[in-house]
């Protein structure tokens, strides 16, 4: 047998054989599992409503002839929880057409006939019950009456039909799996606890899976690195970018500083290296647009300093949506993204708040309960408006909730600043800008 077909529909479980009827193939039931089946026996591998159809030609060699390589299928599907249909064929159609319409595991050579009931042929509902009127109810009866008048009752049409009984269908195997990664794995042959002696072993699955993925055209955001340790447990670190990058110094740089900051705790028996597909980075700078650090550099710098103060000390500022003394927090998991040019646009102006860092005690003046006059060592002046007050932290079940009330004062000379009470006194804790 020159070509050979195996497909796979699964069966839920109280249901019969699984029909056409999930409108997305990657959204089939076992996906991930069935994947893994076809990706042992074959590489050409298409993803089927209710299943997967694979190319297994050429196993003959390997395993055996057809009848062998469907026993090694079948227990695969049996080792993965696979509970469905199994069929081998010279003709993809074919083996598509039993797997959905046969239970257990069949395998049809070539001149083989096996009938099928007409019900599973996609006839429409008119035909079928003209041959059931006739007293035909498998392929075998329809088989019976001479093509040319099927043909002339039927149209041209039906000829694919015909075909597809006579195992002469024109389905075309056509791999539409989308990979989205590729994994490396390795295992030493004894525990190592020195991260340093497994650095060339894992520059050199970096490249593995970096060059897999540059052979397709794409690039990496994210890495993945998983050891096995001989304390039956596993460490894993996930290093994501906000670029696509390529370069495997790069990558080994940076995965040499994060297992620095966080090392496994115990010794290492496997690796495990996974690389996630993105599309390449595209750089296309002006002719006069000021040159800055790659971002690479930028990270690993960053990833530095996070050595040296923390990571939680490192990262963007991100305004926190509450009424806080400096209501801002840094989200350490990214980073700055520049542009080449920002584009216009208008905008009104706003109001900057620059907080004073020690706030400045202040001498304040008041009449009749309104404030008149605030003086600090460094200005002085009428009080011309003022807003408040206001408690200092919308986080009312906070003991610092009632420590502090704020108001927003205009001086004479047109300067807003932030004033507060507090136990100790009032001070000028900001101005607006």
């Amino acid at each position: 047998m020159s070509k050979l077909y195996a497909c796979i529909i699964v069966k839920e479980k109280g249901e019969g054989i699984r029909e056409k009827e999930d409108p997305d193939p990657s959204l089939a039931p076992h996906h991930s599992s069935l994947v893994a089946i076809a990706e042992q026996f074959a590489y050409r591998i298409e993803v089927v409503e209710g299943g997967i159809l694979f190319d297994v030609s050429g196993l003959e060699n390997r395993i055996g002839p057809p009848g062998a390589v469907a026993r090694s299928i079948a227990r695969e599907m049996e080792t993965h929880g696979i509970a469905g249909s199994l069929a081998l064929a010279a003709n993809a159609a074919t083996a598509e057409l039993y797997a959905r319409t046969r239970a257990g595991v069949t395998v049809i050579g070539e001149g083989d006939e096996l009938p099928l009931p007409l019900a599973s042929i996609g006839l429409d509902e008119d035909t079928l019950g003209i041959f059931h009127a006739l007293g035909m109810e498998t392929t075998a009866d329809l088989k019976a009456v001479p093509e040319d008048e099927l043909i002339a009752r039927y149209g041209r049409e039906f000829r694919r039909t015909l075909d597809l009984i006579d195992q002469r269908g024109v389905h075309i195997l056509t791999p539409n799996l989308k990979e989205n990664r590729v994994a490396w794995d390795y295992n030493l042959d004894f525990p190592v606890e020195d991260l340093g002696q497994l650095i060339f072993i894992l520059g050199h699955g970096l490249g593995k899976v970096l060059a897999e993925a540059g052979s397709i055209g794409l690039s990496s955001e994210q890495i993945d690195i998983t050891f096995g340790l001989d304390d039956k447990t596993a460490a894993e670190y996930s290093i994501k970018l906000s670029f696509p990058t390529l370069d495997k110094a790069f990558w080994l740089k940076l995965a040499n500083l994060r297992l620095g900051n966080d090392p496994p705790g115990a010794a290492i028996l496997s690796i495990r290296v996974v690389c996630h597909f993105a599309r390449p980075r595209a750089i296309e700078r002006g002719l006069f647009a000021a040159t800055r650090p790659e971002p690479e550099s930028l990270l690993l710098t960053a990833d530095k300093i996070r050595k040296l103060v923390g990571k939680e000390n490192v990262g963007v500022p991100m305004l926190v949506d509450q009424r806080l003394p400096e209501a801002f927090a840094l989200d350490a998991d990214k980073l700055p993204q520049g542009k080449e040019m920002e584009p216009e646009k208008e905008q009104r102006p706003v109001l900057a708040l620059t907080h004073f860092h020690p706030p400045l005690e202040a001498e304040i003046k008041t009449n009749d309960g309104r404030l008149i006059y605030l003086r600090t060592r460094y200005f002085a002046g009428r009080v011309a408006e003022y807003g408040g007050a206001w408690l200092g932290s919308s986080q009312w079940w906070t003991h610092g909730f009632w420590q502090q009330m704020e108001w927003d004062v205009e001086l004479d000379d047109r300067r807003i600043y932030r004033l507060a009470r507090t136990p100790d006194g009032w001070f000028v804790t900001g101005g607006y800008d």
